[in-house]
């Protein structure tokens, strides 16, 4: 009987584990990138790291306006390789403001290519978050 009820509580407390980070749900993350330093993007990487851990089937979206820019800008970044990682594998997209890219005199083709681009970054956020989206502001 002990066997059984030791049994039962494990079954439990795996449960429990598996509901406190995913309980299924597809959620739907965007996260607003505007820093330019090296720590801020290093922390970026851990975040969408964490969040997939925390909930595989998420669908994130990283929309980089401001001085986040430069993180997408191919001879800019440090983390072509993570970055290409996620939007291959793990259901991540980035997305690079054109007002920015006017204003920082960048072309479609200096971004890595496998990032798209909105018109307006600050909109795209209000967009998502009017669909439901959550909202997380990555760096300063």
């Amino acid at each position: 009987m002990k066997k059984i009820a030791f049994l039962f509580a494990f079954l439990i407390v795996i449960n429990v584990q598996a509901h406190a980070t995913d309980d299924g749900h597809k959620r739907k993350i965007v996260i607003q990138f505007v820093a330019s330093d090296s720590l801020s993007q290093y922390s970026l990487i851990g975040n969408i790291k964490n969040l997939k851990d925390a909930f595989p089937k998420a669908k994130i979206e990283v929309v980089f306006h401001g001085g986040g820019i430069l993180m997408v800008v191919g001879d800019k970044t440090k983390y072509t390789k993570e970055l290409q990682d996620y939007v291959t594998n793990k259901e991540v997209a980035l997305v690079a403001c054109q007002n920015t890219m006017r204003a920082r005199k960048i072309t479609k083709e200096m971004l890595l290519p496998f990032v798209g681009t909105v018109p307006s970054g600050v909109a795209e956020i209000v967009i998502k978050q009017d669909k439901g989206w959550a909202y997380l502001k990555g760096g300063q």
